[in-house]
């Protein structure tokens, strides 16, 4: 995930309650959920935090195979990373309930003189980028094909900016189909649109680009999926550079003037026939030059990647000794980093689940159970550290990285346990602790990656039929790792539209996951999401669209976020109103402020902080507040600031200024109560008072 976790936890709090929601039939369609037993807001959201930290650490573990530096993955990355800084162009209605508030279909991003001048110095030329400038001249229109990652992006913006010398990059908005009625393309400027996860929306995107574009003078560059066919814009096959030549060009920009020697260049060579995309090209490139640089061996840093340490796993695999190794190499791939006796233990389980296949298909022979730790920890070169007086030992590989590199070649290159592993994956998931439920729901996102459609249907289908809340749990971290990948993350966003038009079950699970760096890749999806689910499915989503809400509150979300609860307040009727309440009430229940969540006391007043925090203070149901925390949040967590913050100081004064005699007369109950017990200043008292009394 691409966002920060929230600083430091300080002491440890209670793990989050579960299942919150029954057991039933998963033919069962139309499923009464239940929301979650009332429990303090600040102990839910200390809750939470915990929870969201150890679910980065456990990505970034995951990742730890494949994170390359900043700023050295392809082009397609660098600019998804500015995203935020493109225009939005909005589509032309609104498809949630009620009016809403309209979506972004894409965001334009134009090429800086810095992006434009890399891409020149380390430009390969192809065959086809000479194609498509050819008919550049003639056609306002064409479309690029060939496979995902392989260098399209590239070729094309070379291709634009020979033409014309500006380009911009069009990228779809999250689960989004691009409007192009809507944009306002520039003549002279080319554009280059990626429609490869949308197959089916290429006819009618380029049949709008077209009619749109009788009368301009712009070019615009799709790139579709290999083997299309179009009978509206010609159709260009792309034709990946080589490895080598990227290499070459790179290294002769990254590290100008050094020499490799020819045992080097000789091993470097079979490490870049192992490489099937051009980033991946470019950040070996990146650690050959800082190896050169720090004057270390080439076939020292070769050894901790990815391809030299696949082979080593797979030479693991083949040894027959110890004879549980590799049930333990699984389940510390899967649990890297948990106790030793969940590791061990869920290890001898995947060992029970095997034999007993074994002997139904071959013979009796049983499992050896009689085996011992330090020879599987030999085994995957990990160790058992100490946690301290009574708390047992973990488990870590003495290189994490290792951990996502076994998990894949003990899945693609060992089919004949799968059916196996995956059963042990959904009882571990199911029975263990929520440590390892968040290790077990972002493995199984870490195996999307590697074939999305068998993962949905062996796990995500599986787990959206269920109506335990753990299964929808499960399922989200899953999504949540799989849209780690760059690459996977609009079919990740396309999944998730499409589960929000499905049972309870699968809108459920898509509340969780956007609550992840899904949802703040586009916000404005996942909220107008969040408003359809408030204002139509009753209550049984409000609080877990809060705790999601929670989650995607930032500093640059805060507007967005702000803008939408106003929205259900004014327009959603009681249950918008009941929404954005228990929405609102998390958000300044946050634990800790810091520079990128800061607390909406520190930030500049919004226009709606006054109609949110009166609706968290006021709104009822059966004759008690939905928030019963929300005047004590509003003491501790707002007028305590009240001398130093003029957010606070002017957002309070106008709360204080009531016209509804009920709300007036609860405001002066608690102004009475805070004053009692010391609280508040009697001059603090005084003034807010007569603004009560006042209106």
């Amino acid at each position: 995930m691409s966002d920060s976790p929230p600083e430091e936890s300080g002491p440890e709090v209670p793990q989050p309650e579960e299942p919150l929601v029954e057991d039933a039939s998963p033919e069962e369609e139309d499923e009464t959920f239940q929301e979650p037993d009332n429990q303090p807001i600040r102990h839910e959201m200390a809750t939470s935090r915990q929870e969201w930290q150890e679910r980065r650490q456990s990505l970034d573990d995951l990742y730890a195979d494949e994170l390359s530096s900043p700023g050295t993955r392809d082009l397609s990355g660098r600019v998804s990373n500015r995203v935020k800084k493109g225009n939005l162009w909005f589509a032309q209605g609104d498809i949630h309930v009620g009016q809403g508030r309209p979506q972004p279909t894409a965001t334009i991003n134009e090429l800086t003189e810095t992006e434009i001048a890399d891409l020149r110095r380390t430009l390969v030329p192809t065959q086809s980028q000479t194609e498509i400038r050819r008919l550049l001249d003639s056609q306002r229109l064409i479309l690029l094909g060939g496979a995902a990652e392989t260098g399209k992006a590239t070729t094309a913006l070379a291709a634009l900016l020979d033409w014309g010398g500006r380009v911009s990059w069009i990228m779809p908005y999250g689960a989004s189909t691009p409007n192009p009625r809507d944009w306002k393309l520039e003549s002279g400027h080319g554009y280059l649109l990626d429609l490869v996860d949308t197959p089916n929306a290429v006819d009618r995107v380029t049949t709008s680009l077209k009619r749109a574009g009788v009368n301009a003078d712009y070019r615009v560059i799709v790139l579709v999926p290999e083997h299309i066919q179009s009978s509206i814009a010609p159709v260009i096959e792309h034709d990946p550079p080589p490895n080598r030549r990227i290499f070459t060009k790179h290294l002769s920009v990254q590290a100008s003037g050094a020499r490799l020697a020819v045992d080097d260049q000789q091993i470097l060579d079979e490490e870049l026939r192992a490489l099937s995309a051009p980033w991946q090209v470019v950040e070996l490139v990146r650690q050959v030059a800082a190896t050169m640089e720090s004057d270390s061996p080439i076939e020292t840093m070769l050894n901790r990647r990815f391809h030299r340490m696949r082979a080593k796993v797979g030479e693991n695999l083949e040894k027959r000794r110890p004879t549980l190794g590799r049930c333990f190499m699984t389940s510390i791939a899967v649990l890297h980093g948990l106790p030793e006796a969940e590791i061990s233990g869920a290890a001898l389980a995947l060992a029970e689940r095997l034999d007993e296949k074994w002997r139904r298909d071959h013979s009796p022979k049983s499992v050896q159970l009689w085996e011992n730790l330090p020879a599987w920890l030999k085994y995957v070169d990990a160790e058992a550290t100490p946690a301290g007086p009574g708390g047992g030992r973990s488990i870590k590989l003495r290189r994490p990285e290792l951990a996502a590199v076994m998990l894949r070649v003990i899945w693609e290159d060992q089919p004949t346990i799968r059916d196996s592993l995956v059963d042990w994956l959904i009882w571990l998931g199911g029975e263990g602790s929520w440590h390892t439920k968040i290790k077990v729901g972002h493995a199984v996102g870490k195996l999307a990656t590697f074939d999305f459609s068998l993962v949905n249907e062996r796990f995500l289908e599986v787990w959206s039929r269920s109506r335990r809340s753990r299964d929808h749990q499960l399922a989200a971290l899953a999504l949540e790792a799989a849209a780690e990948n760059p690459s996977m993350t609009r079919r990740v966003h396309l999944h998730l539209d499409s589960m929000i038009h499905g049972n309870d079950a699968k809108k459920a699970i898509a509340i969780r996951a956007y609550a992840s760096s899904v949802g703040l890749s586009a916000p404005d999806q996942a909220l107008a999401a969040f408003r359809t689910l408030v204002l139509s499915r009753g209550v049984k989503f409000h609080r877990d669209v809060a705790q999601s809400i929670a989650y995607l509150y930032r500093r640059n979300t805060a507007p967005t976020i702000m803008n939408h609860l106003a929205d259900w307040v004014r327009d959603g009727g009681a249950v918008g109103r009941r929404g954005a309440a228990l929405a609102f009430g998390r958000l300044v229940a946050l634990p800790v402020s810091s520079p990128e969540r800061p607390h909406p006391s520190d930030l500049d007043p919004h226009p709606s902080l006054v109609m949110l925090w009166r609706n968290a203070l006021s709104y009822e149901e059966e004759g008690g507040l939905v928030v019963p925390e929300s005047w004590d949040l509003l003491l501790n967590e707002w007028l305590r600031h009240y001398g130093e913050r003029p957010t606070v100081r002017e957002i309070t004064d106008q709360i204080f200024s009531l016209t509804d005699a009920r709300n007036a007369e609860r405001a002066l109950l608690y102004l009475r109560l805070w004053r009692h017990h010391g609280e508040i200043s009697a001059e603090l008292h005084h003034h807010l008072r007569q603004l009560v009394h006042r209106s």
